[in-house]
């Protein structure tokens, strides 16, 4: 068990909250945190990277001399790589850098960086902050009164909230997002992650507990159906 600070809507501490972190598991696993970052991180890239081959580069074709009988080396192209306003030689060319990632290999590298958060005391709670229209002055007040104002944040919201987005929207190195909507690398790039007390209650179930809650639900919706379309059926006889 952990000890989260809890912060009021305007920054005053109120007290600590436990937590149980191991919903996420027994320890970090670095590695598969580390190759999920590089494959965000490589996903990133545009790729847009050019440059002129042989092919490419504008100009004549004509040989800068003769072959024979000027008693210098031979040469055939004005725009070999050796030669000033000349091609490139192995340049970088259109591509893409996209790399794959197991659903699964997602999931237990979000878990991670959530662990090691949790873990190292670079988590907070605010209580009761909300916004009835964007007000970003008073969330970089309530930011400030709880010594959170430095660094990097990721604030985590239990569902999207339009004002909440728009009130942070102006905070250098500020990320907002709902829970259902966190990565292992937006966790793992920003210092602290700072949590409404909504988006707390839905972590404490973990990511699994989290989607086994919502499948027997549907479940029962679907068996719900049959049951409604067979009564109209005997209605209707």
């Amino acid at each position: 068990m952990v000890e989260i600070p809890v912060y009021d809507a305007e920054g005053k501490s109120k007290g600590k909250v436990s937590f149980d972190e191991s919903v996420f598991g027994e320890q970090v696993k670095s590695r598969t945190l580390r190759e999920v970052v590089y494959a965000y991180e490589a996903n990133q890239r545009q790729g847009n990277a050019n440059t002129k081959n042989l092919g490419d580069v504008a100009g004549s074709n004509k040989k800068p001399w003769k072959q024979k009988g000027t008693g210098r080396a031979r040469t055939g192209q004005k725009h070999a790589p050796h030669r000033r306003k000349g091609s490139v030689a192995h340049g970088p060319h259109p591509r893409s850098y996209r790399v794959e990632v197991p659903a699964q290999m997602r999931k237990l590298a979000l878990e991670s960086a959530l662990l090691a958060k949790f873990r190292d005391n670079e988590v907070a709670v605010f209580d009761g902050l909300s916004f009835d229209k964007p007000r970003t002055r008073k969330l970089a007040k309530a930011l400030d009164t709880a010594g959170l104002a430095v660094g990097s944040v990721l604030f985590g919201l239990g569902k999207p909230d339009k004002n909440f987005v728009l009130s942070a929207r102006n905070l250098p190195r500020m990320v907002v997002r709902p829970v259902e909507q966190f990565n292992a690398y937006e966790i793992m790039r920003q210092r602290r992650l700072v949590l409404t007390k909504d988006a707390l209650e839905a972590l404490k179930g973990g990511l699994r507990g989290g989607e086994t809650k919502a499948a027997p639900a549907k479940k029962a919706e679907k068996e719900a159906k049959p049951a409604k379309k067979t009564a109209a059926k005997k209605e209707a006889k």
